[in-house]
């Protein structure tokens, strides 16, 4: 591990020889608690903006976002099937 400059807000940051993954040693934040995801969840169900869940959840929107994207990919899957010709091509 070795000390690789600062971040936006100042605050040391380091990055590990081994794998060249960049992290802080104390963040501010912690994971997402697994009651705030239902929270997101209930509020994806009565069709709230990810801006406004982002705001009443207290949670980034980029977060937000990427947690939408993971539950529309992962419970959404899409199975076009084989592809069919078009009679106009004939």
């Amino acid at each position: 591990m070795v000390r690789n400059g600062l971040t936006h807000s100042g605050t040391p940051a380091f990055r590990c020889r081994g794998c060249d993954r960049r992290f802080v040693e104390a963040p501010r934040k912690g994971p997402v608690p697994d009651a705030t995801k239902d929270l997101i969840r209930r509020l994806l169900a009565e069709r709230m903006g990810v801006r406004a869940i982002a705001r009443v959840t207290g949670v980034s929107r980029s977060w937000v976002q990427g947690f939408v994207n993971a539950l529309y990919r992962d419970d959404t899957p899409h199975h076009p099937g084989p592809l069919q010709e078009s009679p106009a091509g004939s």
